[in-house]
């Protein structure tokens, strides 16, 4: 018997994305569920032509808008995706994913990872860090959720019994240079605040019900955190770009690589600094700043 599956959208002013991932994802499922954080634009007016459901919650982070549309919206398949609307599933994953649906065989399997790729600057990149990404976003209804986790977030299993996909999903976003900084210089600033809350509140983590590929992610990164900072944003794009073999994507790797590896984690750690020195780096007052966000 197959299996269904509905897909969960997370929008804000995604008029220019919208309706191409609407059409790509009703490939897959006809059960569209859209959670948005007060779009100004004409993402509203998209998904009332589509006659999608849509709920409105004030974002925070991700990890809180994917808990609160697991908890509003009647999700009543057996499975759920999440897709990033600036994302494109191939036509081939589709048709996996549609195979697998049908297979009995799958039916213990709560979690699929599928790889996803950048699209930058008119072509795919190919190598590096960071490509492929493996990404669980797939689960069955009722045994995932996500960490509480301001960026990078994770959906935790119940109890992992995971599968992997071999078709690719593409992160093909058409915004400009300027708009992907600016989008990156927010990123940053949540991502500064888990190395803070790691570094100064031990903030505690579920890791045994992570599957086995984000727990390796996690261990990698747990270390990249415990490094010297600013340095490690160094040595990290000489991992992604020499010994990763970013060179070989050309120019657009070389952009790539200082943007999204090396100006992307500096600018974290000057975040971090940032934070530390405007509270005299006292520990005491860096614990109730931070307790005070979160």
């Amino acid at each position: 018997m197959k299996k269904t599956i509905s897909v969960m959208l997370l929008t804000y002013n995604e008029e220019i994305h919208l309706e191409r991932c609407i059409q790509n994802v009703l490939k897959l499922s006809n059960q569209l569920f859209i959670i948005d954080s007060f779009s100004t634009d004409k993402t509203l007016s998209i998904a009332s032509k589509y006659g999608i459901p849509v709920y409105q919650n004030q974002f925070i982070h991700h990890a809180n808008q994917i808990n609160k549309a697991l908890e509003i919206f009647p999700f009543d398949t057996d499975y759920i995706i999440r897709v990033d609307c600036d994302e494109l599933l191939s036509d081939e994953l589709i048709e996996e994913i549609h195979a697998c649906l049908i297979n009995d065989a799958m039916d213990t399997i709560n979690g699929f990872f599928i790889k996803r790729k950048v699209h930058f600057m008119g072509g795919l990149i190919q190598y590096g860090m960071t490509n492929p990404m493996w990404l669980l976003r797939i689960w069955k209804r009722g045994e995932g959720k996500c960490d509480d986790k301001w960026m990078d977030e994770k959906i935790v299993l119940k109890q992992p019994s995971t599968y992997n996909l071999t078709h690719l999903i593409i992160d093909h976003n058409l915004n400009n240079l300027t708009w992907w900084t600016q989008k990156h210089n927010l990123y940053a600033s949540r991502e500064s605040i888990e190395v803070l809350k790691h570094r100064y509140l031990g903030a505690a983590e579920v890791h045994d019900k992570l599957p086995f590929k984000d727990s390796i992610i996690h261990f990698l990164k747990s270390i990249y955190n415990k490094s010297p900072i600013f340095v490690r944003s160094i040595l990290l794009f000489h991992y992604s770009y020499f010994i990763r073999l970013g060179f070989l994507d050309g120019l657009r790797g070389l952009i790539w690589n200082i943007l999204q590896v090396f100006w992307y984690r500096f600018l974290v750690d000057a975040k971090v600094y940032e934070f530390e020195y405007s509270h005299g780096f006292d520990k005491n007052k860096i614990r109730e700043a931070l307790k005070e966000i979160i």
